[in-house]
């Protein structure tokens, strides 16, 4: 074809009127290539031989079938018209051999010799029956448009012939197969028209033979699959139309693509050679510079899913994926040869190929599948009958949102929160105060603080950062490497999400069963179970802890609020409950259980390391449920306990061993230790830690007596004794931990009893629950004092959530947290690698509490690092010094790398005036922000010691954990000092040669060095550190892959295999063969038998009776061959 037919954008064009010329102008050979067909053949030959318009030759190949595919072949259409080839053929080579036979050019005698005709090539498979018109209307559009020289038709399923399949084919930027449609979408001729497309299925291409020939027909290379999608696209470079019509329909089964039958060229599966033939085709018709691209593309797109699939436990799909690529990518011969064949229009056809190619394709197809995962789900939690149902009209946009009390919640708590944050959002800068350290940096900055293994705070530490740290990196990642917003989110979001996962833990608690155990006789309409879950849900969300944790800046508290729900969840799933969405087979239950329990030991693994006192609640609740549940927790449930509570400490090693020495830390949480009052025992009575944010302790007295009243209830007595028993630990231990003093650092204070009083007030909840529940159901009954006592239970629970939110909408969530400044020191103090600032404050208590600052913002989890113990008590002398007014120290703090000192608010604290007395120091600056000062000494992390004069090295702008110094030569031996502390990991080197380390000072790291100058080397290894991490992460990853359910991918199961519809017995392929023949008799006899095909024996009357019958319009394909007499009942 000449260049300007070079393939065009895709559009439709209506259908051709009537030929201008008789259609028997057209020569067609069908080519039938069978391979363990014998199912679907008498179909598919009945669909061949009573075309409308039928075919000149007919050739057959099969590939060594061992079924009664040939016998049906050679007894329907001939001995001498079936090629047998091995096993191992390509569809290509099988093609190529079909059309060498001497049937595929047998003379076709011409009626008109002087008009000119076309040959034809139509390719059919042995899982593909035509329509009867299909062939004619194929040839409609062919004789109507000369440059359509490759057509296909559509495809609809072979088993429900509703489905459609495709009608042409593209491919995205990674080679994966794109049809535009929806999974099992219905034809209903909305896809209906003439189309240019970039490929079509070769299940009934009709392919000019001259076309054909000159392009070399498919690549036998590929031996199966997307060689279809090769030969288009070739066909497009040499200027051919490629069309798909839809009035032609061809019934495809898919049996190889699906995994129906064995593929007997190779033992490798489908999926793997598909995807390498995908790779090819791609990778061989794409230019130069786009071919690099797809090739980088495919290579990082095929790790991230081989990671996918390996999460969804795909194992044997991951190693298929990347085995397809390694094919690839071990053959560029192969690939090199592919491209010079191909070299001809290659560039030419691009951009119009681009304009095939779908966009955005992944991203769409990650949401139809999370739409197609809520459809399920919605789908399957309906209990009424679609065919009983009325259709109502329309419902306004009030009744349709409370139609979803889950959504009327979140939307609600949202409201509520933002009334409540006004002034946190609407104000300037980053999240900081009371508990929060503000989130600077970035992603990479939190990632880098956890993998190192030192860290430059305060006087320096090897100690690493708390795990919560790698959570906060990870969620900082997805929002676009933003601490800050993950921080907002989890922080400011807290209420809104704690809320939507007790919704949906409330389904455990809260059914439409009676709490009573009876029915209610002559029941008024009650009030649905989904709103009394809202309540719940709301009531949690709105907890006196839960509000006091955002305006305190406890993000750790937060963070667990939000989680508890979800592990209750995992964990009656653990234990089979709720018994109606318990699986009936055993085996299934124990994968569920098994899965749960990996769940729950993930997400209290995130919950310790924001919080480690969950844990110790954890394995109490662990112990209780177990002692409920016993019957349940033997042998497998037992397991599962110890997974879901022994895992956690496990995957935070080595920082569980830090607990476990120091016990005080398991009352510690993310983030700063802030003193804070005590909480009197009347504000944990009312489940209240105290604190600002907290609302009056009277809103939760109508939950606590609501609580009370289910004590004495017969129904749901289990839920009533077990959330009591978790009211009272929780309550004890919450008086015992407010009652502690903890001290972190130079910091020291009480605990904060807000993750134990949750657990306190969720066993109230509990309780309450079956109370509210009760109260629902006689307040739907008939008896009036019933109905009073209801009232007042359900107004009392109505006034919890409402007083709640009430207040806290009007005390706002400010107090401690707030919006900062990043400047937390002056500008001429603020030098990465230059001399530390020492800040200080007088407490209202009268003590003194300090931190140094290595002059930079400090970062989220530094707090949390434990630093030296002999550093810290050597500046705990200092400082007290300082706020005592004794001088004489200054000498001593420079030689700690210390030369600022700075108080916050000078105007109100009493250390300025000392500070001002004190001879040794400068004042340099004092504003309403802060008051700086100066020591007489300069100071730097790398000094130089020679007898008293002390000399600061610049260091520049090195990483804390290396350095290289220039050291000026010197009358005698000198002592290089490090102020950091002296731990074994530092290494050291002058001129190339390793010098001796000595302690200095009684705790930092120091070094002999000779009289001469040079260069000085520091560094420090932290391989081992890296390793655990590598560790760590791996097992992570493991655990989230043990907890997430896997998934079947598309094509793994076979609409139409023999284990759903049994297999073809041979007495019935050979009936419907013999019927066959006898059909290909007559229309031999009407002279509508194909050219070359030979009249076949006859068939017994019994084998032609069983067949006659067997096709009804729409049925499937194996009734054909399974009920043959029942299907002739119905077309009678």
């Amino acid at each position: 074809m000449a260049g300007t037919a070079a393939a065009r954008r895709p559009r439709e064009r209506p259908l051709s009127p009537p030929l201008s010329r008789p259609a028997d102008r057209h020569v067609v050979t069908a080519v039938l290539v069978a391979h363990e067909g014998a199912r679907w053949l008498p179909e598919t030959l009945k669909a061949l031989l009573t075309q409308t318009r039928p075919v000149q030759r007919l050739v057959a190949v099969d590939t060594g079938s061992r079924d009664r595919g040939p016998a049906v072949l050679a007894e329907v259409v001939g001995p001498g018209n079936v090629v047998t080839l091995p096993r191992t053929t390509a569809y290509g080579a099988a093609l190529a051999e079909a059309l060498k036979h001497p049937a595929a050019s047998v003379p076709v005698p011409d009626d008109a010799p002087g008009e000119p005709r076309t040959d034809w090539i139509w390719l059919l498979h042995d899982d593909s029956a035509p329509a009867h018109d299909a062939l004619a209307l194929l040839l409609r559009v062919a004789d109507a448009d000369p440059n359509a020289t490759v057509l296909g038709p559509k495809l609809r399923d072979w088993t429900d012939r509703r489905v459609l399949l495709e009608l042409g084919v593209t491919v995205d930027g990674a080679g994966r197969r794109e049809t535009g449609l929806d999974n099992s979408e219905f034809d209903q001729g909305q896809h209906d028209g003439v189309k240019d497309v970039l490929s079509i299925s070769s299940a009934g291409m009709l392919v000019r033979r001259d076309v054909w020939e000159r392009l070399g027909g498919f690549d036998a290379e590929f031996g199966l699959f997307r060689d279809d999608l090769d030969f288009c696209w070739r066909a497009h470079a040499a200027g051919h139309r490629v069309v798909a019509v839809s009035d032609a329909v061809v019934f495809h089964a898919e049996a190889s693509r699906r995994g129906v039958r064995e593929i007997g060229m190779s033992a490798e599966s489908p999926r793997r050679r598909d995807r390498r033939n995908a790779l090819y085709t791609l990778l061989a018709n794409l230019p130069a510079f786009p071919m690099v691209r797809a090739l980088v593309r495919n290579i990082w797109s095929t790790f991230a899913r081989v990671l996918f699939l390996l999460v969804v436990k795909q194992q044997q799909a991951a190693r298929d994926e990347l085995a397809a690529l390694g094919d690839v990518l071990r053959s560029p011969r192969r690939l090199m040869r592919a491209r010079r064949a191909r070299a001809d229009g290659r560039r030419h056809v691009y951009h119009t190929i681009k304009r095939y190619q779908p966009r955005w394709v992944a991203l769409r197809r990650t949401f139809e599948a999370l739409a197609n995962h809520v459809a399920a789900k919605n789908a399957a939690g309906r209990r009424h009958d679609d065919e009983d149902a009325v259709i109502p009209d329309r419902p306004s946009v009030v009744r349709r949102l409370l139609a979803h009390p889950g959504l009327v919640l979140v939307l609600g708590l949202v409201v509520i929160s933002v009334a409540a944050e006004r002034s946190l959002i609407t104000a300037a800068g980053r999240l900081g105060g009371g508990a929060l350290v503000p989130a600077w940096g970035g992603a990479d900055e939190l990632w880098a603080q956890y993998v190192s293994g030192w860290h430059p705070v305060g006087l320096g530490s090897d100690e690493g950062s708390p795990p919560y740290v790698a959570v906060l990196a990870l969620l900082s990642t997805i929002t676009f490497g933003k601490p800050w917003i993950a921080v907002s989110v989890l922080l400011l979001g807290s209420v809104p999400m704690a809320g939507l996962a007790a919704y949906l833990a409330a389904r455990l608690v809260i059914s439409d069963d009676p709490v009573s155990g009876r029915r209610v006789h002559h029941p008024r309409r009650r009030i649905p179970a989904p709103y009394v879950r809202a309540w719940f849900a709301a009531v949690y969300a709105l907890l006196p802890t839960a509000t006091g944790a955002v305006a305190g800046g406890r993000l750790g508290t937060a963070v667990v609020i939000v989680l508890l729900p979800l592990i209750a969840v995992q964990v009656a799933r653990m234990y089979g409950l709720p018994r109606k969405a318990r699986p009936a087979d055993p085996v299934l239950r124990r994968k569920r259980a098994r899965r749960a329990a990996w769940c729950v030991a993930l997400l209290l693994t995130v919950a310790m390391a924001f919080v480690p006192l969950t844990w110790p609640f954890a394995v109490v609740a662990g112990a209780l449920t177990w002692l409920l549940f016993e019957s349940r927790a033997r042998g497998g449930g037992r397991r599962n306990l110890v997974i879901a509570l022994a895992t956690p400490p496990l995957l935070l090693l080595p920082w569980t061993v830090g607990l476990l020495l120091h016990p005080s830390r398991f009352l510690l949480e993310a983030g700063l230790h802030t003193a804070v009052t005590p909480a009197a025992a009347r504000d944990l009575l009312a489940l209240n830690p105290g604190g600002p944010g907290t609302p009056a302790r009277w809103t939760m007295y109508g939950l606590l007596l609501i609580a009370i009243c289910a004590l004495p209830l017969r129904g749901r007595r289990t839920a009533v004794l077990a959330g009591w028993m978790l009211a009272i630990f929780g309550g004890v231990t919450a008086i015992l931990v407010s009652m502690a003093t903890v001290s972190k650092g130079a910091d020291e204070a009480p605990a904060w009893p807000g993750v134990a009083l949750v657990f306190a007030a969720a066993g109230v909840l509990l309780a309450a629950t079956a109370a509210v529940q009760r109260g629902v159901e006689v307040l739907a009954g008939r008896h009036l004092t019933y109905q009073a006592g209801g009232a007042v239970v359900v107004l009392a629970a109505l006034s919890v959530p409402v007083l709640a939110a009430g207040v806290w909408i009007a005390q706002g969530a400010g107090g401690p947290l707030g919006k900062v400044d990043p400047d937390v020191v002056p500008a001429f103090v603020n030098a990465p690698t230059g001399p530390r600032t020492l800040v200080m404050h007088r407490e209202a208590s009268g003590r003194v509490a300090y931190t140094v600052v290595r002059g930079r913002e400090p970062m989220l989890g530094e707090a949390e690092t434990p630093v030296n113990e002999t550093a810290r008590r050597r500046m705990d002398g200092f400082v007290a010094g300082l706020a005592g007014g004794r001088v004489g120290d200054g000498r001593a703090l420079t030689r700690m790398g210390v030369q600022y000192v700075l108080v916050p608010r000078p105007e109100r604290d009493a250390l300025t005036a000392v500070l001002d007395a004190n001879p040794e120091l400068t004042r340099l600056s004092r504003t309403r922000t802060f008051g700086a000062w100066r020591l007489p000494s300069s100071a730097g992390r790398l000094m130089l010691l020679d007898g008293e004069d002390v000399t600061p090295l610049t260091v520049g702008q090195t990483p804390a954990v290396s350095a290289t110094v220039t050291v000026p030569a010197g009358t005698g031996p000198r002592t290089l000092l490090l102020a950091e502390p002296a731990d074994g990991g530092w290494r050291a080197a002058f001129n190339g040669t390793e010098v001796r380390a000595k302690t200095v000072d009684g705790w930092a790291q120091g070094y002999e060095l000779p009289a001469g100058g040079g260069e000085f080397e520091l560094s420090r290894g932290m391989l081992t550190r890296h390793l655990w991490v590598g560790v760590q992460g791996i097992a992570v990853l493991l655990v989230a892959a043990l907890a997430l359910p896997g998934v079947q991918l598309e094509g793994q199961v076979a609409s139409g295999g023999p284990g759903r519809h049994g297999r073809t017995r041979g007495r019935r392929a050979r009936a419907a063969a013999g019927s066959l023949a006898r059909r290909a008799e007559s229309l031999r006899r009407r002279g509508a038998q194909p050219e070359g095909v030979p009249a076949p024996r006859e068939s017994s009357e019994s084998e032609s009776a069983e067949f006659e019958g067997a096709k009804s319009e729409g049925a499937r394909p194996d009734e054909t061959l399974e009920a043959p007499r029942a299907a002739s009942e119905e077309r009678s």
